[in-house]
């Protein structure tokens, strides 16, 4: 029987950050600045860094997703070292990583695909941060088990090779017309989110939308193998020293590499380009170098600890907030204030949903609930 391995509490915190921001701090800024009207600083503040950029560039907010991905990927080496020393069976480690992908991409098509519809004209396959994360474990647990933790740095710097080739051998990457847009219309047909179909039984994509999915699924896994030769260098028998130094050139080497990489490729979130995916990774890799060496190495964590409410519970914490309604009790509870805080009394409203989400998690927390995906 093998030592027991202990949690890296900065994940767990670094995590809890992260969905912290996406499900509490976010939604009642986005109320706030509404508010304010986006000429007031709030505004400002919301529109530069808690929104998504519409094309090229990148916001605060277009980390969120990647983080999650990253993070996903440097538990990897912590929940299946076992099964790559051969103390597990291959049955069981089948079955741990099959849950997995299929109960996130359950859970993405709730949240986004409509599939408690239980109508396939409204149902969307593949369009949610879920089903990214899924598709970017199932690759990169593979490749962990069967590869070496060299191989899996070439095969990380492989898959942004392969995709960034592909887009400017068929085009670039204009707005409908990249192929990466043109994969998900071909494959996903009627089921590419916003598409329908007309009278005529001719499918319509929506002409707002111009998110990647399938082709994308290429740095999705480059995103998620980045966190996995992460957390097998924090696992390693290396001192907490060479860890850091190790973590903070890789981050800023993966910066530089965006950096230059963004003259021929745009840095483009809803196409996931590889540019986007070596500034996002690097900005992950530097995330959890600070949180590492303050959490970990120096014991300061002490008042960040509460972000492990939500970052024990991440799934639970984003299936809570995008799939419970608690209008009913917040009205009953609140409608009083609506006479005295006139328009601001949407982001009390706001803030009665991601409080009675954070009382829940809470009290998970507490019971050492914890949802296991």
């Amino acid at each position: 029987m093998g030592i027991k391995q202990k949690r890296l509490e900065s994940l767990d915190i670094l995590r809890g950050m992260d969905l912290f921001i996406l499900v509490c701090f976010q939604p009642v800024f986005m109320r706030w600045a509404q508010v304010m009207g986006k000429d007031s600083w709030v505004g400002t503040i919301y529109q530069s860094l808690f929104t998504h950029v519409e094309w090229e560039g990148f916001h605060l907010w277009d980390q969120i997703m990647p983080l999650f991905l990253f993070m996903a990927g440097t538990s990897i080496p912590y929940a299946l070292a076992k099964y790559k020393s051969g103390e597990g069976e291959i049955g069981q480690v089948v079955r741990r990583i099959s849950k997995r992908v299929i109960l996130l991409w359950i859970f993405g098509a709730i949240v986004q695909g409509n599939l408690l519809d239980l109508n396939v004209n409204t149902l969307y396959l593949y369009t949610d941060t879920l089903q990214a994360i899924a598709m970017g474990y199932l690759f990169s647990a593979i490749l962990y088990l069967l590869f070496s933790m060299r191989t899996l740095f070439v095969v990380f710097l492989l898959l942004p090779i392969i995709y960034t080739m592909g887009m400017l051998l068929t085009g670039g990457y204009l707005p409908g017309e990249n192929i990466a847009e043109q994969i998900d219309r071909t494959i996903l047909g009627r089921f590419l989110y916003g598409a329908s179909v007309s009278e005529t039984g001719q499918i319509v994509f929506a002409d707002w939308y111009h998110i990647s999915w399938i082709y994308s699924t290429l740095n999705f896994t480059a995103t998620v193998l980045s966190g996995t030769l992460i957390g097998c260098l924090l696992k390693s028998e290396l001192s907490d020293k060479r860890k850091l130094r190790i973590m903070g050139i890789a981050g800023m080497v993966s910066l530089l590499v965006a950096m230059g990489l963004s003259f021929i490729e745009p840095v483009i979130k809803r196409l996931w380009t590889s540019s986007m995916m070596f500034l996002s990774s690097g900005i992950s890799i530097l995330l959890m170098f600070v949180f590492y060496y303050w959490v970990d190495v120096c014991k300061n964590g002490k008042y960040l600890k509460w972000l492990k409410i939500y970052g024990m519970n991440s799934i639970l914490a984003y299936m809570l907030y995008n799939t419970l309604d608690t209008s009913s009790l917040r009205n009953y509870w609140l409608h009083g204030f609506n006479s005295y805080l006139g328009e601001y009394y949407s982001v009390l409203y706001e803030f009665g949903h991601v409080l009675i989400v954070f009382l829940i998690l809470y009290y998970c927390y507490k019971h050492k609930l914890f949802f296991k995906v």
